[in-house]
């Protein structure tokens, strides 16, 4: 019967970093904490923490490993680099967010529902973005949880 591996106790300070880390942004550390967090806190084995996760056996030991050698550091990539600071932020980022939530008709515009390409050339046109490419403005969206492509109907509708 193979050794059974759990994640070793947490101090305080790494369950709150886990906690921060399962509820952050980024889909790849959410769920090596989470893999640590089932293991610590709730004694779940590999093949059922594996099946909750969608990981394989392996991938699950691994992360467990890492964290049981290093802590949390040892689950951040060995060549972490946390990239770029965000390009848009504060008061252009809610502009942005405020106008993909605006009906076009209600800025004159003449089509009832926005495309990216038509929400970059207004943020542009209207001097919001000197430039934002399309992709960029795709995630500004998506992390707000904003449909850009809803379609507005007339009020007499």
């Amino acid at each position: 019967m193979p050794k059974l591996i759990y994640a070793r106790p947490l101090l305080p300070d790494e369950r709150r970093e886990l906690i921060r880390m399962r509820d952050g942004g980024n889909k790849h550390m959410a769920l090596r904490a989470q893999i640590v967090l089932l293991s610590a806190d709730e004694r779940y084995r590999v093949p059922e923490i594996a099946a909750i996760v969608g990981l394989g056996s392996d991938k699950v030991r691994k992360w467990i490993h890492r964290f049981n050698q290093r802590g949390v550091d040892g689950l951040r990539p060995r060549d972490f680099k946390p990239g770029p600071p965000p390009k848009f932020r504060g008061t252009t980022r809610r502009r942005i967010l405020e106008i993909a939530q605006t009906p076009p008709r209600q800025l004159g515009l003449l089509f009832s529902s926005w495309t990216l390409h038509n929400l970059k050339r207004y943020l542009i046109e209207q001097g919001i973005v000197d430039h934002i490419s399309h992709e960029t403005l795709r995630k500004i969206l998506r992390e707000a949880n904003v449909d850009w492509r809803r379609h507005y109907l007339p009020p007499w509708q």
